[in-house]
């Protein structure tokens, strides 16, 4: 959802949070497919009209719908990499599984199995949350806490993909222990892959022949 400016006319912003409360309500009540304009109009009190002046279609109401119940989660920048990641985990997990941003992510897979167009939207907002986690990678790589030649995507989605799998999929619990437990097995052998590297002889100094 767009930030309010000093120039948007508070009766449009009042009436589309409306439209996104009664949005949420439906999704988390009836999932994908109770979620229609006509419903989502008889339950907020806002006139479909207004509704389609805010959003293109039926799709693009359900993204921000399930966008308006998530928060950017802070990523710390400290000097140490795997303590920054597990605080980042730690909230990702908290918020899968207690907000209703967890309890909506199922209704927009279902619509990004259902519309092409919507995958395509889903894609973009999971690109956009995982920009963080992949910046802070990128940092520690840069600085050679991790080895250059490591597959950044490839770590970002064991890290989070863990997290969602045992969420949706396998149902298993993912306490904080398990969270610090899952990032440390991930990162430590990179990690100490990097730290047990032989260093880099400096160039320009002079070397001693063998004899």
């Amino acid at each position: 959802m767009s930030p309010l400016t000093d120039h948007e006319d508070p009766r449009r912003v009042k009436s589309r949070q409306r439209v996104l409360a009664a949005a949420v309500d439906l999704l988390r009540e009836e999932g994908h497919a109770g979620l229609t304009i006509e419903a989502v109009a008889a339950r907020s009190g806002v006139a479909k009209t207004t509704i389609y002046r805010q959003f293109a279609d039926r799709e693009e109401l359900h993204l921000a719908a399930v966008h308006s119940v998530g928060c950017e989660i802070a990523m710390a920048r400290t000097s140490d990499l795997i303590a920054d990641v597990a605080a980042f985990c730690q909230a990702l997990n908290q918020m899968l599984r207690s907000s209703d941003f967890g309890a909506l992510l199922p209704t927009a897979l279902d619509g990004a199995e259902r519309s092409e167009s919507f995958a395509g939207m889903m894609h973009e907002v999971g690109v956009q949350r995982r920009r963080v986690l992949g910046e802070r990678l990128r940092l520690a790589q840069a600085e050679g806490v991790l080895p250059a030649e490591v597959d950044l995507d490839l770590v970002t989605s064991q890290l989070v993909g863990t997290l969602f799998y045992r969420r949706f999929i396998s149902r298993q619990p993912t306490g904080p222990a398990f969270v610090g437990r899952h990032v440390t097995a991930v990162l430590t052998p990179l990690v100490c892959a990097t730290s047990a590297a032989p260093a880099s002889p400096v160039r320009g100094a002079p070397t001693r022949s063998r004899r």
